[in-house]
């Protein structure tokens, strides 16, 4: 008598998707900065760390309004929402560093970095 043995293969299970974070530092006009924080914590996976409010003497832009700098804690692939709420708040938004995490804690002084 013959014995077959077989094994049913199940797709191995994957390892939960690991969420990426990033840290984007947006300029923009004092004046906006309400309705582009009201924006922004709208978007789903976009926290605010820090809104400070910039001298006119350091101002990128044409004009020498006050501006604001909000750094924001950005979870995978939300860049382009964030960057359209931000421009459909104000056309004079300047996107600034975008970093990793790990490389946002460092520079604050944390060596670990996790």
């Amino acid at each position: 008598m013959a014995y077959a043995a077989y094994k049913e293969f199940a797709q191995a299970a994957t390892a939960p998707r690991r969420t990426v974070f990033q840290v984007l530092d947006v300029t923009v006009p004092l004046v906006d900065a309400h309705a582009v924080r009201r924006a922004l914590l709208a978007c789903d996976g976009v926290d605010i760390l820090r809104c400070e409010p910039l001298p006119r003497s350091g101002a990128a832009c044409a004009s020498a309004a006050p501006r604001a700098r909000l750094t924001l804690h950005l979870a995978d692939c939300s860049f382009e929402e964030v960057a359209h709420r931000v421009l459909a708040c104000t056309p004079d938004g300047e996107f600034g560093r975008f970093a990793s995490w790990r490389d946002h804690l460092r520079q604050l002084g944390m060596p670990c970095g996790s």
